[in-house]
């Protein structure tokens, strides 16, 4: 797989990390969990939909034609990553999550605007 599959691959990627952390965290308003499996499903549905920032990164250590601009990759992801340094923060203070409808509900609004901006760029550039 070269940078240019790898590349051609991150909106689908995206779609996919999304609608899998969408999985994870959206039962969480429904099931009743102790704290420590609320927390490990929440970081379960933060790593996957940081999924599109490690392909990302991803393409800038890997083997790139010549002519190839690894900024222009890595561009798109990081203007709308405010929302993915939120996600990191969560996910860096998790022990500290308490309150599952508003970690959930800030969790899914930074996935999904997350999702449409990097969605909206990538649809944008082709």
């Amino acid at each position: 797989m070269d940078t240019e599959q790898l590349v051609d691959a991150m909106p689908a990627i995206n779609d996919i990390s999304t609608v899998a952390s969408i999985v994870c965290v959206l039962p969480t308003y429904f099931i009743r969990l102790q704290p420590a499996a609320y927390r490990l499903v929440l970081s379960l549905g933060i790593i996957s939909g940081l999924s599109t920032l490690a392909v990302a990164v991803a393409t800038i250590v890997w083997p790139a034609p010549h002519q190839f601009d690894r900024l222009a990759i890595f561009s798109p992801v990081v203007y709308f990553s405010p929302l993915v340094v939120i996600l990191i923060a969560v996910l860096a203070n998790i022990a500290l999550v308490s309150r599952v409808g508003v970690w959930s509900t800030v969790v899914l609004a930074c996935l999904v605007l997350d999702w449409a901006g990097i969605f909206a760029l990538f649809f944008a550039l082709s």
